[in-house]
């Protein structure tokens, strides 16, 4: 075996390592990828963005209808639908549990101000100086 055929071996023995090598690194930079990825797609969903059955007591004849919550880059949004029409909520914020929104009725401001207990909201409405029960409960 000459000198030449030594130094082949070598270098194909060196060529092997780094391939498996390079492999291995390759298949840790996919996993990391993949997990971090996984991560983002786990995100935790708002608890509050679904629909919502709600009904407004107090008033000669009650008040049904849904109430549409969605998030839009982190804001929130409200549509009530009724068979009087939609109608779209202004100033939607809920913290702690708590909602507080307001909604212009054909010229009337509408005030919202409740609390949610897991499918189940609790509040009032306020309009024309009046106070009346409002709840809901989260449709699956």
């Amino acid at each position: 075996m000459c000198i030449f055929d030594t130094f082949k071996d070598l270098i194909h023995k060196n060529m092997k390592n780094n391939t498996l090598r390079n492999f291995a690194l390759l298949l840790t930079v996919i996993l990391a990828f993949s997990s971090c990825a996984s991560l983002k797609m786990g995100k935790k969903t708002n608890p509050y963005v679904g629909t919502w059955e709600y009904v407004v007591e107090e008033l000669p004849v009650d008040i049904d209808g849904t109430l549409l919550i969605t998030e839009v880059e982190g804001v929130l949004k409200g549509t009530m639908v009724n068979p009087m029409g939609e109608m779209e909520m202004d100033k939607l914020t809920i913290v702690e549990d708590k909602l507080a929104a307001e909604l212009d009725a054909d010229g009337t401001l509408v005030e919202f101000e409740g609390k949610f207990t897991g499918n189940s909201y609790e509040g009032f409405l306020f309009a024309q100086g009046g106070e009346f029960v409002m709840k809901m409960t989260k449709q699956e």
